[in-house]
């Protein structure tokens, strides 16, 4: 039976205060739990660059905070930052992940308050949190206008970067504050800040 087998093989995990785990598994009392089952949008946790990005969610995010999920995938980091009891919007420029986003933000119970099919160029709005876990030449690209979104004191989750192009990524958010470096693998999440700056 290989659906059996595939179901089997699709594992939960623990990141930080987040138990990420597929429709048919149970969830886990006492930790925030996120239903995500793998679909054609990429994010099921077990990326370095999600699990990572989850770990800065875990640090970064308080209750209340507007947080801002730049290319959302499956939804599933803008759903751990709903469910720490922030206010998310997100967007893709890929229709199958808006949709798939919509679909798991309902099966976690969370609302977005708002999602858009485009870029991040498709807000005026500020955020205390932006998160990108995109690549690194598209973060270098869209520097300007992740940068545009951060409220005073705001901070910049950038991930999907792989380190050997770390340096081109810094340079272009040289005016930031590093608040935090996560390696998993090869693969790099930069936490910056606009803070005195």
């Amino acid at each position: 039976d290989w659906v059996k087998s595939y179901q089997e093989s699709i594992t939960p995990i623990e990141i930080g205060p987040f138990y990420i785990h597929p429709t048919w598994d149970q969830p886990k009392e006492g930790m925030l739990n996120v239903m995500i089952d793998p679909a054609l949008a990429f994010g099921t946790g077990h990326h370095p660059t999600t699990a990572a990005c989850l770990e800065a969610i875990a640090s970064e995010v308080k209750a209340g905070d507007e947080v801002a999920d730049i290319g959302c995938g499956s939804g599933i980091l803008g759903i751990a930052a709903a469910k720490m009891g922030a206010v998310v919007d997100a967007c893709d420029t890929d229709p199958v992940s808006v949709a798939n986003t919509l679909e798991n933000a309902e099966v976690n119970g969370v609302v977005f308050r708002e999602i858009w099919e485009g870029s991040a160029a498709g807000t005026q709005k500020k955020y205390d949190v932006v998160i990108a876990n995109i690549v690194a030449d598209v973060l270098v690209f869209i520097a300007s206008d992740l940068k545009r979104l951060l409220k005073d004191e705001g901070t910049l989750v950038l991930s999907g970067i792989l380190d050997k192009y770390e340096d081109k990524v810094l340079q272009a958010y040289a005016d930031c504050t590093i608040v935090n470096r996560i390696q998993r693998e090869e693969w790099v999440t930069l936490v910056v800040s606009n803070k005195g700056k």
